[in-house]
Parts: C-alpha cells; sequence; structure tokens
C-alpha cells in the first residue's frame, strides 16, 4: 500500500512538469508577466527561458517514452537550462533560473491539494513497516505541529530555513516534558540528510553545500547559543543522532 502511495505521489512531479512546460505555451501569459515582475527578467532571459522550455518539450514528445519515469519531474527544466552554463556564463543562467523559479512558484501553488493521500494515512503506512518519520521545514506549516501527527521528530534547522530554530527546540522540549512515561520523544535534527541527488552529479553541477552533507556533522550542532538551547532540553548531538539511528536501523 505504501509503495502504491508513493508511486501515485511520484506521479504528481511528473503532471506538475506538464504543467509547467504549459505556462510557458499556454494562451495565459499572466504567470510569465508575474515572473517578469517579481525577477526583474529582460526579453533575452524570457525569449531564451521560453525556448529552452519547448526544446525540453520537443524532446519528451520524441523520446519522453524512452526517458526513465524518475526524470519526467520540474527539475527537468531547471537541469535542462544548467546545460547552457558554458556557452552564455553563470550571470546569464542565474537570472534565467530565478525568472523559472518564479513560474514554477505559481504552477505549484495553483496546483490542487486534494491529489495527494492525507498524511495521516501515509503516516500509518509507513508505521506499519517500521519507518521513521520526520517533519522537514516545519516553520512553513505551522499546523503540522498543531496535528499531533505520529513523528520522531522534527527539522529545527536547514540552510533554508533557520529563523526558527531555537523556538522550534523550545517547543519539542516542552512536548517531550509532557510525554507519559514510555513514550518516544521527538528529535530535534538540523538539515540532517545526505542529498544524494547532489552527490551523484559531476563534481562541476553539484552544489557544494549540499553535496557535501551528512547526517550529524551540520555546523549548526556547535553553535553556542543551540548548544545552550540542547542542554536546557536534555538533549545532546550525539544522544538524538544515536537515537536517530537506532530507530531506522
Amino acid at each position: 500500500v505504501l509503495k502504491e502511495m508513493a508511486a501515485y505521489t511520484f506521479r504528481y512531479r511528473s503532471l506538475q512538469l506538464h504543467a509547467f512546460i504549459k505556462a510557458f505555451d499556454g494562451p495565459d501569459e499572466n504567470k510569465l508577466e508575474h515572473a517578469v515582475r517579481a525577477t526583474g527578467a529582460d526579453n533575452e532571459i524570457v525569449l531564451f527561458t521560453i525556448n529552452a522550455v519547448a526544446k525540453v518539450r520537443y524532446m519528451l514528445e520524441v523520446s519522453g517514452k524512452k526517458i526513465p519515469s524518475q526524470m519526467i519531474k520540474n527539475k527537468l527544466l531547471r537541469n535542462f537550462i544548467d546545460t547552457f552554463r558554458n556557452e552564455f556564463g553563470d550571470p546569464f543562467i542565474n537570472r534565467a533560473q530565478a525568472f523559472l523559479q518564479a513560474v514554477k512558484q505559481q504552477v505549484k501553488a495553483e496546483f490542487p491539494t486534494h491529489y495527494f493521500y492525507r498524511t495521516n494515512e501515509v503516516i500509518e503506512e509507513a508505521r506499519s513497516l517500521g519507518a521513521g518519520i520526520i517533519i522537514p521545514h516545519p516553520e512553513q506549516f505551522w499546523p503540522v505541529l498543531l496535528a499531533e501527527y505520529d513523528v520522531d521528530g522534527i527539522e529545527v534547522w536547514n540552510p533554508q530555513s533557520r529563523r526558527y530554530t531555537n523556538f522550534l527546540i523550545s517547543i519539542l522540549s516542552q512536548k517531550n516534558g509532557a510525554l507519559e512515561r514510555g513514550k518516544r520523544k521527538l528529535l530535534p535534527l538540523m538539515g540532517d540528510d545526505t542529498h544524494m541527488g547532489e552527490k551523484i552529479k559531476e563534481p562541476a553541477a553539484q552544489d557544494a553545500d549540499k553535496a557535501q552533507r551528512e547526517i550529524g556533522l551540520q555546523e549548526t550542532w556547535d553553535e553556542m547559543e543551540i548548544k545552550k538551547k540542547l542542554i536546557l532540553a536534555k538533549m545532546t548531538n550525539v544522544d538524538i543522532i544515536r537515537e536517530y539511528r537506532d530507530r531506522i536501523s
């Protein structure tokens, strides 16, 4: 059941890619105009991006059946445009990527959320197989902290989201203090993922920060203020990572 849930959700990426491409080709130009205003993209950037997207659309039409299904996702457009860096230079491509990202955000915002399974349904199936569950970027959807989902912990720090780290550690500490005896504590994690997608790219194409990231080795663990917060919460880096490892082994 969990595999089918994952496959169903995976197909969302394919559907979103086609919606993404359509935004550059359809009669509704609002998304492009909004992205131009948001990024300051000039006509050269807009035309380059439209042409690059058109090339991807053509390649999908001609060879789509030969392409591995895991490649049919919205990052395909970003990755394709990156292949032009040697020809056009980083400043130009970075501006094109910013314009592309602005369009992507509008497409994602309009994608129907009813497409997905309910969160508790996925958690239930994952738990039945002994899976561990961590909530990433909780500051982007506060209701998840109030939902009392059956999870192992939350990501309290991430390179893209650092604003509420201390607050989130305090929340976990309060929740753990109110747990009944024998209940497992919630674990705070500091962007502790391995970004395998970055690690398998050629070095020149990697995001160096993500490619070097390893579980339990974020520099944030050693920041004095955060270490103090963890001590007050009766936690340490070593204990948290050991518990994390034990739960998923």
